[in-house]
């Protein structure tokens, strides 16, 4: 019969061999990711956080401000949390949005972005029905100013549909925004 100390320690070895593969290939495949995603290589410039503005007008033709803050990742996430989400006429309140990033370079270098984001709206005496809000961004990154400028087209579904689902979405509004990286050099 085999000594405990024995069994444990070739247990021990096979645990530190299993660790040791499982922590290489994360690294390698998480390299991969970074350096080899062709569609978020010269997109880099363009991870960060910006604080956007966008002009609304009422139906009464009355303009409205409105601030938001968009947070692109590295890893290709996006997060939303906008000045209206406590709710404006006409809008319920909403949570933070979370969603899906990516983006284009060209040759010179144009920065086109392409986000999903997804938020929750909140029930109100007007609008008893929560819903998914989907927000669909396309913007422009320019580099030098460290600016984006682009349109947000906001559809809704009830809180049982499928807001991948096109067809599915109602109501869509859309709004036009600019945006200035938040940086520490500011």
């Amino acid at each position: 019969m085999a000594h405990p100390r024995t069994n444990c320690w070739a247990f021990s070895k096979l645990s530190l061999a299993a660790f040791v593969f499982c922590f290489s290939a994360s690294l390698s495949s998480a390299q991969a990711t970074d350096d080899g995603d062709a569609a978020m290589v010269g997109c880099s410039i363009a991870v960060g956080t910006y604080l956007t503005t966008r002009v609304n007008q009422s139906a009464q033709g009355e303009e409205h401000t409105g601030r938001s803050l968009f947070s692109f990742t590295n890893g290709g996430h996006a997060f939303l949390s906008d000045s209206a989400q406590g709710g404006v006429e006409g809008f319920q309140p909403f949570s933070d949005g979370r969603g899906v990033w990516r983006c284009t370079a060209d040759e010179n270098d144009k920065i086109e972005i392409s986000a999903l984001i997804l938020d929750f709206t909140y029930p109100t005496n007007g609008k008893p029905d929560p819903q998914i809000a989907r927000l669909d961004i396309k913007a422009s990154y320019d580099d030098t100013s460290k600016e984006i400028t682009g349109k947000t087209m906001i559809s809704f579904t009830a809180l049982d549909g499928d807001p991948m689902d096109r067809d599915a979405l109602k109501n869509p509004i859309g709004y036009t925004f600019t945006g200035k990286k938040i940086n520490l050099d500011n």
